[in-house]
């Protein structure tokens, strides 16, 4: 695999893990903001077992996995894209 397929797979999976966590952390006050539920509908419908047991007996570890990956993966690309020291300064960045 190159360097850029694999940046690629990673970044994918960063997407995917940013958006769970985005989903996980939207309140219910916020639900009046445009667009809101069409995006909530559109990461349900992209990731329904994950977006599932988020409401489930194993939601803490659900979400705390989404947390993980997403610091994991952000780590790996600022290390590519900014080098190790901005990596482990912004590390674990988990703004979504």
């Amino acid at each position: 695999m190159k360097k850029t397929e694999l940046l690629q797979s990673i970044s994918e999976k960063e997407k995917k893990y940013s958006d769970l966590l985005w989903f996980a952390r939207t309140s219910p006050e916020n639900l009046s903001i445009e667009g809101l539920n069409e995006k909530l509908a559109q990461i349900e419908e992209s990731h329904p077992f994950e977006v599932s047991e988020l409401g489930g007996d194993n939601s803490d570890w659900q979400h705390g996995f989404h947390s993980g990956m997403v610091a994991a993966l952000r780590y790996i690309l600022t290390l590519d894209d900014l080098g190790k020291e901005q990596a482990e300064e912004e590390f674990p960045m988990l703004d979504s």
